[in-house]
């Protein structure tokens, strides 16, 4: 199934300053009113999910709750972890990229294990920063994983971040290809973009509902996330409290 999508210069979704507070979000009658949907049927609707993370992180800012509650269910979860986030600290001295190549994943597996998600995880290794470029690769290993009956996960195609977006082309293509259902998740979208933003496909949001102990036990999977939350004396955090505070609602997002 093809969604269309608007076309935007990327300049329309840039990701700086401290964005969409979370008091404007929650301000907006339109959000409060998204409808909602029960992941409990997924493990029987879906054979697998496979959930396609541009970054270590992705997977747990976004649906980390989500993950945790399907784990609980016994479904088959399966995390594509696509770069190992090697280039969020370019030219620091500190955060170099081969420590980043080492220390993120760990931080996401830490992570998962605070929310009690079972799965399995694959690193492909593909260049942070650069996902756009190897496109034919990333769908070469979709194909080779995704089936029919099964549900991707994936980064929004206007979620602002040029590897999240290159993963939304690539996941809704394979999606077309191997008949499997894709829903897409944002990250930064929450950052660029307000509740008025007419890139944005509100029509096809829908909320998953998270209790409050996977609330706590998310928060704590973030605060494993050292290398993005704290400064690191020549960058600021790259996920400081404001941007934090978008990812530990009672509810997650995707569009349908």
């Amino acid at each position: 199934m093809t969604h269309d999508v608007p076309s935007h210069s990327p300049a329309h979704r840039l990701i700086d300053g401290r964005g969409t507070d979370e008091a404007t979000w929650n301000a907006s009658p339109g959000f409060a009113d998204l409808p909602t949907v029960d992941v409990a049927t997924w493990p029987e609707r879906f054979g697998r999910i496979w959930m396609l993370a541009p970054h270590p992180d992705d997977e747990i800012l976004a649906l980390g709750g989500t993950l945790s509650r399907l784990s609980a269910q016994g479904a088959d979860i399966h995390i594509l972890s696509v770069t190992d986030g090697e280039a969020s600290h370019e030219g620091s001295t500190a955060w170099t990229h081969e420590r980043l190549i080492q220390a993120r994943p760990e931080e996401m597996l830490r992570g998962l294990r605070r929310l009690a998600v079972k799965a399995q995880v694959s690193r492909l290794g593909l260049p942070d920063g650069r996902v756009g470029g190897h496109r034919a690769v990333l769908l070469r290993r979709l194909l080779e994983c995704v089936s029919e009956g099964d549900l991707l996960l994936t980064t929004c195609r206007f979620d602002g971040h040029p590897d999240h977006e290159a993963c939304g082309d690539v996941a809704l293509l394979a999606g077309e290809l191997t008949g499997a259902t894709v829903f897409e998740y944002p990250v930064w979208m929450w950052h660029w973009a307000g509740p008025d933003e007419a890139l944005i496909p509100w029509e096809r949001a829908h909320r998953l509902p998270i209790d409050a102990d996977r609330v706590y036990r998310k928060r704590e999977a973030i605060s494993e996330f050292t290398s993005q939350i704290e400064a690191d004396g020549s960058h600021e955090a790259i996920l400081p409290p404001n941007v934090v505070a978008r990812f530990v609602r009672p509810f997650e997002v995707v569009f349908l």
